[in-house]
């Protein structure tokens, strides 16, 4: 994974903590004590050229600098798209800073984690009354006059039969749709080792429906995540990446003590925000340059929103003539 000159990251996941307030059962975060945190003035430090961020956790709310965090990203990168991520089981405490940070930043965005249909996400998260909460919370962003809201959802065996059904959720509500599997991480999701295998006919019958109702719409915006459900589809049921992406290229995850890493799966650190003045020498650095070989080495496939989202932008011909095939001509989407 050769970097090519000059090439500096344009999206990337902001971990900013791992103190959680759920029970996931595909992720152990909230197993992790007293992890370090970087102060807020660090993420003064991130490349200027990001386009894509999002902040993340653990549950980012329950850093009570949130403010002062989305403050300094967005002094440091002004133009770029945030979304903060979140499982929304606070409805009062969210409502609060986001009014602030509406403040700030009038378009952000906010992702809930919804992981099942009523019942099915309170067994998921293991948290009583998870889904009321959840859509209390959605409800309060949406009063707040936000528009950039989505509920997204982690696949897993247990849970698949409610993809479709949070789909529609999202429909009616009008907020977007997302989603990922549940998978590994040695650095990420606490450690967790997953084995992600959903009954296979269920799985095509609902990426088939989501990808279909995208395809209907209007909304190139839409269009663009029929694509991605559908590339979704075949890296997990063929373990091949649609396009070519590039962790730790256009693509960084950065964890709550300022490790660097290519993304949330490749356990590679190419190096800490917090040793140098510029990030620019940090990823430019020997320690990264050894981490890319590494990752070029083990060629691990990825297939996520965070690494998609630049993978799709910098092949958006073939990505547009899947969509024009599918949409105006006949063709099997899965």
């Amino acid at each position: 994974m050769k970097q090519k000159k000059n090439q500096q990251p344009i999206d990337c996941v902001l971990g900013i903590t791992y103190n959680c307030n759920s029970r996931c059962k595909m992720c152990f975060i909230w197993k992790i004590k007293d992890f370090p945190q970087i102060a807020p003035a660090e993420y003064a430090k991130l490349p200027t050229t990001l386009k894509d961020i999002n902040i993340s956790g653990g549950e980012p709310f329950l850093r009570n600098d949130i403010i002062e965090i989305v403050q300094t990203v967005v002094d440091r990168c002004p133009r770029a798209r945030i979304v903060i991520s979140t499982n929304g089981f606070m409805p009062v405490l969210i409502e609060r800073q986001m009014k602030k940070i509406l403040a700030i930043k009038p378009d952000i965005g906010v992702a809930i984690s919804i992981d099942g249909y009523k019942e099915m996400h309170e067994q998921m998260r293991c948290i009583p009354d998870a889904w009321n909460k959840c859509i209390d919370t959605l409800e309060r962003l949406q009063a707040l006059g936000m528009t950039n809201l989505r509920l997204a959802f982690t696949v897993t065996p247990e849970n698949i039969g409610d993809f479709t059904k949070v789909y529609d959720e999202t429909v009616k509500r009008g907020v977007q749709f997302t989603h990922a599997f549940a998978q590994s991480s040695e650095h990420f999701f606490g450690g967790i080792q997953i084995e992600n295998n959903p009954n296979s006919k269920t799985l095509a019958e609902a990426y088939r429906y989501v990808i279909e109702k995208e395809l209907a719409s209007w909304s190139v915006k839409r269009w663009l995540r029929a694509y991605f459900t559908r590339s979704m589809y075949i890296f997990y049921t063929q373990k091949e990446q649609a396009l070519s992406n590039d962790p730790g290229v256009r693509f960084f995850y950065l964890d709550p003590r300022g490790d660097i890493y290519p993304s949330v799966v490749h356990n590679v650190i190419l190096g800490n925000i917090t040793t140098d003045a510029e990030f620019d020498t940090v990823w430019k650095g020997k320690k990264a340059q050894e981490g890319r070989h590494v990752l070029q080495e083990k060629k691990q496939p990825a297939w996520m929103i965070c690494t998609a989202r630049s993978a799709m932008k910098k092949h958006i011909f073939s990505v547009g003539w899947w969509i024009m095939r599918h949409k105006f001509f006949s063709g099997t989407v899965i």
